[in-house]
């Protein structure tokens, strides 16, 4: 058989290489949190820009596949934005670890790519554990700022990576005085709420057992929760997030809610998963009452809430695309300055 170093091998089949660039989970990491204000700026003039018009959006529904022997998954997850000036196209393939046998405690795997935006081959790959637990980290950050721009206390369930990032946003885009941080784990309650007072002089954090949990202004659920864990009134929180019932058979929030809560989503692909999908099938709500966030940027005023408010992220590609834009931009420019 012909050898790759064959010439006359090598003339038919014309193979030219397709150069990439690698973004390893730390990389990532360091450019979505060396200027936490900048990147959340980013991602909401990005909606916005979305929201108005200035940007065409492609975003086909997730596509979830589910492996029930093992109770896990994987998802595609393509975006494109198309500006007048730049076209952004991204697709996640990311997966589902429940046995973490080769990849031990990371419940989330796979890849994230850009696609060039016209010759169409991969021109960037980026490790997505971190890019995807940042990016909803930063969707909740958003909704505090959207839906609780006075919020004070936090109170944080579920001590993970989205756990840590939610909270870590939230703490840098607003006026939070105070952190609580409560995990069914408690040493990983205890090293996240650590990391966070390190990183927040000042700001008391605590790892508190659920139990103990005082009143706050905002929740964040962030849990692999299989079973309602927050009913109403959640420690008379204003906002309630929840981010961690992004399938089937994940919940985080007691069907109560659908009577006692006006409802928020981050893109309306939100009410095909978890909780929001139970409800509809229910007959608890109709596919009209949840607000997105482009709904929620076109307004002028929100109108004051009269009873708690519940903003609900299943995982979006818009807010990947939009990371992985917002990271491309840091890079460049971080190579201009050297």
């Amino acid at each position: 058989m012909p050898q790759e170093s064959d010439p006359l091998l090598r003339q038919v089949l014309r193979i030219t290489p397709e150069p990439y660039t690698y973004f390893d989970n730390y990389q990532v990491h360091r450019l979505l949190t060396e200027n936490p204000l900048e990147y959340l700026d980013w991602v909401r003039r990005g909606l916005a820009d979305i929201a108005h018009g200035a940007v065409q959006l492609e975003l086909p529904p997730k596509q979830i596949f589910p492996d029930p022997k093992n109770g896990s998954d994987f998802r595609l997850m393509p975006c494109i934005a198309r500006k007048s000036a730049s076209t952004c196209k991204t697709v996640k393939i990311i997966g589902t670890n429940t046995l973490q046998q080769q990849i031990p405690d990371q419940i989330t795997v796979g890849k994230a790519f850009v696609l060039h935006p016209e010759e169409n081959y991969v021109s960037h790959i980026f490790e997505g554990c971190l890019l995807s637990s940042a990016r909803t980290g930063a969707c909740a950050a958003l909704a505090t700022q959207l839906l609780a721009p006075a919020c004070q206390s936090l109170t944080v369930i579920g001590a993970g990576r989205v756990g840590y990032y939610a909270a870590f946003y939230t703490a840098s885009s607003g006026h939070i005085q105070s952190i609580q941080v409560t995990d069914s784990d408690h040493a990983r309650a205890a090293n996240t709420a650590e990391l966070l007072a390190a990183t927040f002089p000042g700001m008391r954090v605590n790892a508190t057992p659920v139990q103990e949990l005082s009143d706050t202004d905002v929740v964040i659920l962030a849990t692999t929760s299989k079973e309602p864990l927050c009913h109403p009134p959640a420690w008379g929180a204003n906002l309630v997030i929840s981010l961690g019932a992004d399938t089937d058979n994940q919940r985080e929030l007691s069907p109560s809610w659908a009577d006692n809560a006006d409802i928020f989503v981050d893109t309306r692909d939100s009410t095909r998963f978890g909780d929001l999908a139970a409800w509809l099938k229910a007959g608890l709500i109709t596919t009209d009452r949840p607000t997105s966030l482009f709904d929620l940027l076109r307004q002028m005023t929100l109108t004051p809430a009269t009873r708690p408010r519940l903003f609900i992220s299943t995982g979006s590609a818009l807010f990947d695309n939009l990371t992985i834009s917002y990271i491309l931009e840091q890079a460049t420019r971080s190579l201009s300055c050297r």
